[in-house]
């Protein structure tokens, strides 16, 4: 299975349009998304971005900068992954939406706890996890000071599940691929800024890129 990863499109149409046209993304298997799809916008801004997506599979969790207005949006359309997972061949694929708490008090924050509870809704069968927020104390969760700003339950669930790969997003400073330990991580960096990723699954064998638009 090859997928294509994107995250954080904050509402940069532009930018999403010049991914399609870089690349075949019909020759994916799927499209995975981490969030930020708006910035701070709801479901008409939801749409305008989605809408650009051509005939391929896509799923998708919201981001903290979300409104409720994209949560709402992704779950009626069938694409939204949040405490929810899918099954696509031998591979099941599911996730949890928005942010831990932060200080700017965006739309979409919860407390380690809920997501906890949350994630405890997956099977972590064979799974791919999509989040917005990366595992904390990695790679993936650093800021401009080297701060983690990850979730401490989303680390937790990977440590105790192990799923085959988890994807992310949230942080933009921290594009980058990382594991715990049998399990990959990849952030592949925020979209707006022309960044993606490639991930390719082959029975035991994980192979994954970051990529820049041309």
């Amino acid at each position: 299975m090859e997928i294509c990863v994107v995250t954080d499109i904050h509402g940069e149409k532009n930018i999403f349009k010049k991914l399609f046209d870089s690349i075949d993304i019909t020759k994916f298997d799927l499209l995975l998304c981490c969030g930020d799809i708006t910035s701070f916008g709801g479901e008409i801004e939801a749409k305008e971005i989605l809408n650009l997506i051509p005939n391929i599979k896509f799923y998708t969790v919201f981001g903290n900068c979300d409104k409720s207005g994209v949560k709402e949006y992704i779950s009626s359309k069938g694409i939204s992954l949040h405490e929810r997972e899918i099954k696509l061949g031998e591979y099941t694929i599911g996730g949890f939406g928005g942010s831990n708490k932060s200080p700017f008090g965006t739309p979409s924050e919860y407390e380690e706890r809920q997501i906890s509870e949350g994630l405890s809704k997956l099977s972590f069968e064979n799974m791919i996890l999509v989040t917005h927020v990366p595992p904390y104390g990695t790679k993936l969760d650093k800021i401009g000071n080297s701060k983690s700003i990850g979730s401490t339950a989303v680390r937790s669930i990977i440590e105790k599940k192990q799923p085959l790969v988890a994807i992310s997003g949230h942080v933009h400073e921290s594009r980058a691929i990382d594991s715990i330990g049998k399990t990959h991580l990849l952030n592949p960096g925020a979209l707006k800024n022309g960044y993606y990723g490639i991930l390719k699954l082959d029975q035991n064998d994980i192979n994954i890129k970051l990529k820049e638009i041309d």
